[in-house]
């Protein structure tokens, strides 16, 4: 039961990362569109976010695959590890963020990471999707205008 709803959470997760990646992309009119994607397969909440760091490698994959992309613009994901680190989290994002094209959107997966890369991300233009953790007010944009709380909050 565990299982399925946390996959049901990340499906619809990874549908609104990508899906707020395509406006960027088809905006950009590139050939790609950079992913840096922060993962934790190892540290304290490993055994969720492997679950997540797969399903999300694979649907960019089938997204690639099957339809050549979001409106033709293919996704170039590049992970890197945080363990579920503040640290390497904020390392991560500065090691990936201008890589390829730039960056567009970026998920931390972590309460702690969101904290540390809102204001980077503002001053980078780089969108922060925060799905279910970090700053529950940034669901308004009037608050909070470079992070985005979809699906949820930790209040809904």
């Amino acid at each position: 039961m565990k299982k399925s709803v946390t996959g049901k959470l990340s499906a619809v997760g990874l549908g609104a990362i990508i899906g707020m990646t395509s406006l960027f992309a088809a905006q950009a009119q590139a050939e790609e569109q950079y992913l840096p994607s922060l993962v934790y397969r190892t540290g304290p909440f490993a055994p969720s976010g492997v679950g997540f760091a797969d399903g999300f490698a694979d649907y960019v994959r089938l997204i690639n695959e099957r339809d050549g992309g979001i409106n033709g613009v293919r996704i170039r994901m590049e992970e890197c590890e945080t363990a579920y680190a503040n640290d390497r989290g904020v390392e991560c994002y500065e090691r990936l963020k201008d890589r390829g094209n730039g960056a567009t959107v970026v998920a931390p997966l972590s309460t702690g990471i969101t904290y540390a890369l809102i204001p980077r991300a503002k001053d980078d233009n780089i969108i922060v999707h925060s799905m279910g953790y970090g700053r529950a007010d940034a669901a308004d944009g009037r608050v909070m205008d470079w992070v985005f709380m979809v699906p949820t909050t930790y209040w809904s």
